[in-house]
């Protein structure tokens, strides 16, 4: 009987799943849909099913569509998140993507710097291979009919920000990129909810992007909380948590959603909001988009345009500044910052240790000037002043009669595509900034011992967020959030060009360095979910597809329910439970994955129970 009761530990530990409907059918499974069967969907879709084709195999002399002036594009166009935004299957991370067909150079080396990426040559590897270009609810409930019926793992992608949720091996995916609808509404009350406040709002269909979003509503003098980048979708985003440069004042993107309309697991269209299917709308605001069902649209808070006031503080340390004084002084301006959010004036910095430098950007909305905001600093540039032997600092400021006029003006990233990363990140309380001295401790192990990382890995970069919504809402988003004052990232990349080795070192000291000193300072709080970056627990492919630079690691964010939703996770759950009980819709570290879990053959199969 003991005997009994450890087998299925040590068949999970050695990757070996159970046959048959117990693990979702893969491509070369006998039980895999056969060609008949896709054309059926196809014809059920309205001719959006796509089948997939690599988009780097353009630049590769083996492949059928080899064609050097696709490539050229190709080329000059990966780094942008919005080719990948705009692709049906790519994301922005080449991890998720397995690296297998990046795009390369005529001598062989792919644009992530993989010399012998040519020599390898293109193949699918993570990508899904088959995808339906859905605009319809009809589309969206035969494709998951279709995913049901035959037993095929499920993907859902949108703009492919969150690569690590919009790319699945072996997997028919579902693009939600061109529900593009977009209404304005300056009385909007929720459906079947007579006695609900009205609300100037916009509806905006799954595939909208906050650029697209915030373009409309300022024609009109209008805006709404979003994220940093204009390419993210806003349902993604704000299902997630979502934070931006507006939500310390006006709320968590989780908090802006009014109404919502999804396609459960089960076929059924549902509209949510504090007055029906009231559970599904506690859950997908900060539980995530597509755990519980398919967004098709959102509706969401609209407000009168900000005007703005912004600083910007520059700080260096002096040649002999040692990295026990720089990440002291750092620490020290940390409860400064908390008191300037609580003032209204909200911001994100950048801090390095290599050099030292860190640089606090702050917005102030509704003024007429800046001689609130310039009166509000002077406590933090006094405190800088009286470290001038270790420090340097510059400081301006400006207004802005909207808001607008920064959006416009904020860059999209350009290094989409290019490298691989590993990334830590914490949710730290006003008790925990205020305690400068631990705090001081846990950003000199971060700051410092990360720069001994080998070759051609990047010295940690540390950025926080202090644009934080403290009202408390009642949703699946973390607790942690309404008590933090920023949300500390610390992040590594790396290029392909980099030995798999190399990378494992860089990952496991995300992971035991920089994540344990994180968890250490803050034990009780969290992360942020739409932030956490996780690297492969292990070799997703069969060996046909592996590269080179696949390799093991565990970063995987320890007791993840609890980090991503605090208390709220059994809630979360049992709402998955209700209305996803078949488990067909799965991600990494989404609510109720952990009833399924990814072999290394690739498979995805049912997680063994303890029936003895």
């Amino acid at each position: 009987m003991r005997l009994l009761s450890l087998l299925p530990a040590w068949l999970l530990a050695h990757g070996v799943a159970a046959a048959g409907p117990q693990c979702k059918c893969a491509p070369f499974d006998s039980c895999w849909p056969s060609a008949a069967e896709w054309s059926s969907l196809n014809e059920t879709v309205s001719g959006r099913l796509m089948k997939t084709i690599p988009p780097g195999s353009v630049c590769y002399e083996s492949e059928l569509n080899y064609n050097q002036v696709a490539c050229k594009y190709l080329l000059e166009n990966w780094s942008d998140s919005r080719y990948h935004s705009s692709n049906p299957v790519t994301v922005s991370d080449p991890l998720w993507s397995n690296g297998s067909c990046t795009p390369i150079y005529p001598n062989g080396t792919s644009v992530s710097g993989d010399p012998n990426a040519g020599a390898k040559g293109c193949s699918i590897g993570f990508l899904s291979p088959y995808v339906v270009n859905a605009t319809t609810a009809q589309q969206v409930k035969a494709t998951l009919h279709f995913a049901k019926k035959h037993n095929v793992r499920l993907n859902i992608k949108n703009t492919g920000h969150n690569p690590e949720k919009s790319s699945a091996y072996g997997s028919l995916s579902l693009w939600t990129h061109h529900m593009k609808q977009l209404k304005i509404h300056h009385h909007f009350k929720p459906s079947n909810c007579s006695s609900a406040k009205s609300h100037m709002a916009a509806t905006v269909g799954a595939g909208v992007q906050d650029g697209e979003l915030l373009e409309k509503l300022a024609k009109r003098n209008l805006t709404a909380v979003t994220g940093t980048n204009s390419d993210v979708d806003v349902a993604g985003w704000a299902t997630g948590g979502g934070h931006g440069i507006l939500t310390g004042v006006y709320g968590m993107g989780a908090d802006n959603i009014i109404e919502a309309s999804i396609v459960t697991p089960q076929g059924d269209l549902l509209t949510a909001s504090e007055c029906q299917n009231e559970d599904l709308f506690w859950a997908i605001r900060g539980g995530g988009g597509g755990t519980f069902g398919v967004i098709l649209s959102l509706t969401v808070n609209v407000f009168p345009m900000p005007s703005l006031s912004t600083a910007t503080i520059t700080i260096s340390g002096k040649n002999a500044t040692s990295s026990r004084a720089w990440w002291r002084v750092i620490s020290s301006i940390h409860p400064k910052l908390a008191k300037l959010q609580d003032a209204g004036v909200m911001g994100y910095y950048t801090a390095a240790s290599s050099p030292y430098s860190f640089q606090y950007t702050m917005f102030q909305f509704n003024t007429t000037n800046t001689s609130s905001i310039d009166r509000l600093i002077q406590p933090l540039t006094k405190h800088i002043q009286r470290h001038n032997e270790t420090v340097e600092a510059s400081s301006f400021s400006s207004w802005l009669p909207d808001w607008y006029s920064i959006e416009k003006i904020a860059p999209l990233g350009g290094d989409a595509g290019l490298s691989r990363r590993a990334r830590a990140t914490r949710l730290l309380s006003r008790k925990v900034v205020e305690d400068t001295d631990s705090l001081w401790k846990a950003l000199e192990m971060i700051g410092e011992k990360n720069t001994a990382f080998k070759g051609g890995v990047s010295g940690p970069s540390l950025s926080g967020t202090l644009t934080i919504s403290h009202k408390p809402v009642d949703s699946a988003l973390n607790p942690a959030w309404r008590d933090a004052a920023v949300h500390l990232i610390s992040s590594v990349q790396w290029n392909d060009l980099l030995p798999a080795s190399d990378a494992e070192e860089a990952i496991a000291g995300m992971t035991n360095i920089t994540g344990y000193a994180l968890r250490q300072l803050a034990p009780d709080s969290g992360v942020y979910y739409n932030e956490v970056l996780q690297t492969l627990p292990d070799l997703y492919l069969p060996a046909k597809y592996k590269t080179n630079n696949t390799f093991k690691a565990n970063s995987w964010e320890p007791n993840w329910q609890w980090a991503f939703w605090g208390p709220n996770y059994p809630r979360a759950l049992s709402i998955k439970q209700k209305y996803d009980p078949d488990n067909l819709l799965w991600c990494h570290h989404c609510v109720g994955s952990e009833s399924l879990i990814q072999q290394s053959n690739g498979a995805l199969c049912a997680v063994f129970e303890d029936v003895y």
